[in-house]
């Protein structure tokens, strides 16, 4: 596998984070991980559990490049359609959001993880102020902790690729940055999605590269769906990225290590795409 790929533990983000997923992932040849802050895949409060991450990051030689804050409180939570939101227009909610993301950042930067992924919000009444408040918050603990915040864009009225590249602009901290999502983008921005990829490639601090058939939020390993890849690639090049193609795919029916497979495969086309085709 090329050292530019990482593994979101999205892939394992339904189970406590183990050894064994690690391994499974050292095995299909990753070096580097993004790590999932979210319970019941990883409690940042317990201690142990942290132990036990640095012991295994360490033992299998991964270097943990990046995390995903949290987003929900709790799986039943997601599943009953309820996120947490740094941009939420009632107070309350907005600093448990914060201090949720707070405790990850602490905590992911003891096992190394210096960029942090962020979701802008989502909610049909979150607003630009309030995330532009929650993050002159976060901002100073990043420059503390020496972390990178990269919001992603997401489907949603705080996340679409040109709206977070202009806040991103208009914010202009050399701490705050993008995740750009392959996905979400053809999701939000259609056939639209290479000019978005071109917008915020600049911003760009980290990536999650996953394929849809640009109607639902699948998750599939790249060249499943109809998503264009060399659009994708182009963009990041001509922005001169040169951080990690991660991919956060969902799980599968198969084996963890036949995804596994499948995703050293796909990697292997998107070094090489041919011009102008899907993979």
């Amino acid at each position: 596998m090329d050292p530019t790929f990482s593994l979101s533990a999205h892939l394992f983000a339904y189970e406590p984070l183990s050894l064994e997923h690690l391994s499974e992932a050292a095995e299909a040849g990753f070096r580097r991980v993004e790590l999932w802050a979210m319970t019941p895949h990883l409690d940042v409060g317990d201690a142990r559990a942290l132990a036990d991450l640095k012991g295994w990051l360490r033992g299998l030689s991964l270097v943990p490049g990046s995390f995903h804050a949290p987003f929900y409180a709790g799986l039943a939570e997601a599943r009953a359609g309820h996120f947490l939101s740094l941009a939420h227009p009632d107070p309350a909610a907005r600093a448990d959001a914060l201090a949720r993301t707070e405790a990850a950042m602490r905590a992911m930067r003891e096992t190394g993880a210096r960029l942090a992924v962020l979701h802008p919000g989502g909610g049909p009444k979150d607003t630009r102020e309030n995330l532009q408040a929650s993050l002159e918050r976060l901002l100073p603990l990043a420059e503390a902790l020496d972390v990178t915040l990269a919001l992603e864009n997401i489907p949603g009225p705080l996340g679409r690729p040109g709206d977070l590249a202009a806040f991103l602009g208009r914010m202009g901290h050399p701490r705050l940055r993008a995740c750009l999502d392959a996905g979400h983008a053809r999701l939000t921005e259609g056939d639209g999605a290479s000019a978005a990829f071109a917008r915020l490639a600049p911003f760009c601090a980290a990536t999650h590269i996953h394929d849809n058939d640009g109607r639902r939020d699948e998750h599939l390993i790249p060249g499943e769906g109809g998503l264009d890849w060399d659009a994708f690639r182009g963009a990041l090049e001509a922005a001169r990225y040169g951080g990690a193609l991660t991919f956060e795919v969902k799980r599968r029916e198969e084996t963890y290590r036949e995804t596994l497979a499948c995703l050293a495969r796909s990697a292997a086309l998107l070094l090489s795409p041919r011009k102008g085709a899907a993979l």
